[in-house]
């Protein structure tokens, strides 16, 4: 309804008009959210691996399922565009769909490359493209640990030459986190979940190390002794 005063702002009388308390009952948290979605959200994040020399900065992206926090997929590029996100979202994508999950949501910060015209190609596959607010990286906490432990675990011990040298050997600790890092939130299992390690019942076996990136990590099998 129009009165006819046009001597006040429009923002002046929006700043005095009172303001609803929003009913805590019917607010959803964050905690919330991720507890009811978390088979079908997957999390991205990008972050910065510099050269030995320090002249190239490679930037990581990833993709990470909440429920199992599995790495889905990730990539390196010395400059990402939406165009490159989009090809490896295909990626993620395809290995949720081949664990027999869907994808409902993915959950980003507010990059450049994940813009609208990222959210335009996302919305047409059908996922919601949900976005944590400014400054607040506590939103996207499952991307935000792993990144933390990708560097205490890796990168803190591990020195690119160049990109191959750093996809190559990222790929192989993902392969181990994925496949034999335990989580207490997982019940002390894997991602991906694996049989407890028992000797064979019959017969002697004897435990095989083997070594992961160089020795800095191992798995552990048995091995028949003849």
């Amino acid at each position: 309804m129009k009165l006819g005063i046009f001597d006040i702002s429009e923002r002046t009388v929006s700043k005095y008009i009172p303001r609803p308390t929003p009913n805590p009952q019917k607010r959803l948290s964050w905690k919330q959210f991720y507890l009811l979605h978390s088979e079908t959200m997957v999390v991205s994040d990008t972050f910065s691996v510099y050269s030995s020399n320090f002249k190239e900065i490679f930037r990581v992206v990833f993709f990470l399922h909440v429920g199992t926090r599995q790495i889905l997929h990730f990539d390196i590029h010395t400059n990402p565009t939406t165009r490159w996100i989009r090809k490896v979202l295909k990626f993620a994508i395809r290995k949720q769909v081949q664990s027999g999950k869907k994808m409902d949501y993915l959950l980003t910060d507010n990059d450049s490359i994940f813009g609208k015209r990222l959210t335009k190609y996302i919305e047409r596959l059908g996922i919601k493209h949900k976005k944590t607010s400014l400054r607040s990286p506590w939103q996207n906490c499952y991307a935000e640990r792993w990144i933390k432990t990708c560097r205490n675990e890796f990168l803190d011990h591990f020195i690119p030459i160049n990109q191959y040298h750093l996809e190559k050997n990222l790929n192989e600790f993902i392969h181990f986190y994925n496949h034999h890092r335990t989580h207490l939130a997982l019940n002390k299992d894997s991602p991906v979940p694996s049989p407890i390690l028992k000797p064979p019942l019959h017969g002697k076996a004897k435990l095989v190390s083997t070594p992961v990136l160089g020795g800095l990590y191992h798995t552990y099998s048995y091995e028949n002794v003849a």
